[in-house]
């Protein structure tokens, strides 16, 4: 007769061992999955997104030859020069100078380089819509995309860095609604030090954290200090008087031809109106200009409080707050350069295609050949054109802005008679 089982403790080697069995099938099991979903998305994401990305390398890198890309390759070389890092960007974040170095790394010349990195970026975002798990983030989202970026930034993708910003916001909002906050926190302080404008997501992730937790999460704020450092503080050891040139570029420069009070100004004061060429663009000089934007400015933050407010309320989704609170930023500004559109594409694509967006996005594409021509061969450009394309920008804002508005008012209205909603708001 034999005695009860008695288990035999595992040893430590053998619990590092199962664990490592463990880690190594998850391993598998998502690389399994990685494959699945690479074939399914194949033919009707990726092999389009590759078609669109060679079709903007050929007109970027071989007839328009954009001048950001030759500014992002001057700061680049400006920065390895010694005393290394101490050359700052103008109109950049610091930080920015990791994207603008990377393309060293490849055996092309710059802008052929520049534009693989921009390629794969696109890629995996338009790759990443498919299996999120989320509503609304799937494989027709993925086409919307591409149809927008097509229609509106093919000259844009791999001529601009904004690529990778519009990444990582997205990224962003995709974990958040995955319930992953410390990713979400991450990618929202990656896009931000590289381009600036996600911090204005911040306090609606600091909302749906709060309201999901249960508290208000105090330790979200260090984040954000950390990521205010890199931008300032760590470029202040190198160079103090050019921490922020960001900043300072934005304040002294006029309105741009491309914004909205640059088409208001134009208006109300035609006939003191003159274009000059500096800041690297064409921008817009009167009287009535920086009155007019202060306005703008005032009503844009007015609108980001309004829309926060509903979502404490339960009445937009974070998606859409992040969307109508980044479209107030970029439509309230006095800068508002064709790229800026890449931004809001990411979070237009997660609805319905809406041809006022898809309008805007075309008037984009466009108008750019006229401004890179004014920039690269510093054509001086007459007075009916410089009208004719402060309008047809102004006229391309207000289509999103029209579109936004109206897209707005559906959500909420779905929003509030959504019965799931209704009974969560009850209590």
């Amino acid at each position: 007769m034999t005695g009860p089982h008695v288990p035999v403790p595992l040893s430590a080697g053998d619990r590092e061992g199962d664990a490592l069995a463990v880690m190594a099938e998850a391993f598998k099991g998502r690389r399994r999955a990685l494959k699945t979903s690479l074939e399914h998305q194949w033919r009707p994401v990726i092999m389009p997104a590759l078609v669109l990305w060679a079709l903007a390398t050929v007109l970027s890198c071989s007839i328009l030859h954009p001048f950001d890309v030759a500014e992002y390759e001057f700061y680049a070389h400006a920065a390895l020069q010694a005393p290394l890092l101490h050359r700052l960007p103008v109109e950049y974040p610091a930080p920015a100078l990791l994207v603008f170095l990377a393309p060293f790394l490849l055996p092309f010349s710059y802008p052929w380089a520049f534009a693989v990195l921009a390629g794969i970026v696109m890629v995996v975002l338009v790759a990443s819509y498919e299996g999120s798990g989320v509503s609304g983030m799937d494989m027709a989202a993925a086409r919307r995309l591409i149809v927008y970026l097509a229609v509106g930034a093919v000259i844009l993708v791999t001529g601009r860095y904004d690529i990778f910003a519009a990444a990582a916001t997205f990224w962003s909002v995709r974990a958040v609604r995955q319930g992953r906050w410390s990713a979400a926190w991450t990618w929202s302080c990656i896009g931000f030090v590289l381009k600036l404008f996600p911090a204005i997501f911040w306090p609606a992730l600091l909302i749906a954290e709060w309201r999901r937790q249960g508290r208000f999460p105090v330790r979200r704020l260090a984040w954000m200090v950390a990521s205010f450092v890199v931008v300032a503080g760590l470029p202040a050891l190198v160079n103090a008087d050019a921490a922020l040139n960001p900043l300072h570029y934005y304040l002294r420069r006029p309105n741009e031809v491309e914004s909205i009070p640059a088409g208001l100004s134009l208006l109300v004061d035609w006939h003191h109106s003159q274009w000059i060429s500096s800041f690297h663009d064409v921008n817009v000089v009167n009287g009535a200009g920086h009155p007019i934007s202060v306005v703008l400015e005032i009503l844009a933050a007015a609108g980001c409080l309004w829309i926060w407010r509903a979502q404490l309320r339960d009445r937009l989704p974070i998606e859409a707050v992040c969307l109508a609170t980044l479209t107030l930023a970029v439509l309230g500004g006095k800068v508002l350069s064709p790229q800026y559109l890449m931004w809001l594409m990411p979070l237009w694509a997660l609805y319905p295609i809406r041809p006022t967006w898809l309008s805007a996005a075309l008037v984009n594409v466009v108008i750019i050949p006229y401004i890179t021509s004014v920039q690269h061969y510093s054509y001086v450009p007459s007075f009916p054109l410089e009208v004719s394309a402060t309008l047809a920008f102004l006229a391309r804002d207000l289509l999103v802005a029209w579109g936004t508005w109206t897209w707005l008012r559906s959500v909420m209205g779905e929003r509030q008679s959504s019965p799931a909603s209704a009974g969560a708001r009850a209590p």
